[in-house]
């Protein structure tokens, strides 16, 4: 009986663990959403201001095919111009950068590329980051950008 009283226990808490899980989700995409939006609105001054690009595109988030046909998330993606000069803005939203973060970008940018003519500038948003993460950042050519600059 003791037995039968501890397993019905344990599923329901396991059920508990199940939903705090899910709404632990729920909250981080909601988290991660909300970076992108106030991204949306604030990149096209930032990269006015840094790089003399005139976003002319609406930066948005959506999904693209790469080479094999999978469907590829782009949090940040819009075309805008340099100098008469197109460029894509592909960027990422991550809430704490980390290196894993940039590694898993880079990897995505060549799928990227292979579907997108023309100059790529990769940017990355975050809340924070360590110094170190954002100088890697920089060394593989990616502008970060922090929410306190939207």
């Amino acid at each position: 009986e003791a037995q039968k009283r501890t397993e019905g226990e344990l599923h329901s808490l396991t059920l508990v663990v199940k939903d705090l899980q899910r709404q632990v989700g729920e909250i981080s995409h909601s988290v991660r959403f909300d970076l992108e939006n106030q991204a949306y609105k604030s990149l096209p001054r930032l990269l006015e201001r840094d790089f003399g690009i005139t976003v002319k595109e609406r930066l948005i988030r959506r999904f693209i095919k790469n080479k094999k046909g999978e469907s590829l998330e782009i949090n940040i993606i819009g075309k805008g111009e340099k100098d008469g000069k197109e460029i894509n803005i592909i960027g990422e939203a991550k809430t704490n950068l980390s290196l894993r973060h940039i590694e898993d970008f880079l990897d995505r940018l060549k799928d990227i590329r292979e579907v997108i003519d023309g100059e790529i500038l990769p940017i990355m948003v975050t809340h924070m980051t360590e110094p170190e993460v954002e100088e890697y950042a920089l060394k593989k050519g990616i502008k970060v950008y922090y929410s306190y600059e939207f």
